[in-house]
């Protein structure tokens, strides 16, 4: 079934935070990899191939690393 609007990263997402689902990862998630970019220091975004290497290391907790990611985002101070 196709719905217009919902796509891998809505699938994702709800698996993450309604399903408690650990191992859901919305790797092409923007804030995901501008997260990645800071945090490693990167003068580009990360490839989806390049996440998928870091990402070995979350194997089974991919969506508590995103969550942190997430997060990272908004701990900068202004």
């Amino acid at each position: 079934m196709n719905i217009r609007g919902i796509g891998p990263w809505t699938a994702d997402y709800v698996m993450m935070k309604s399903l408690h689902e650990t191992s859901s990862f919305p790797i092409a998630d923007v804030g995901l990899h501008n997260a990645l970019k800071i945090l490693l220091g990167l003068k580009e975004k990360p490839t989806i191939e390049e996440i998928k290497q870091y990402a070995v290391n979350w194997e089974g907790w991919q969506a508590y690393a995103t969550f942190y990611l997430w997060r990272s985002l908004y701990d900068k101070e202004i």
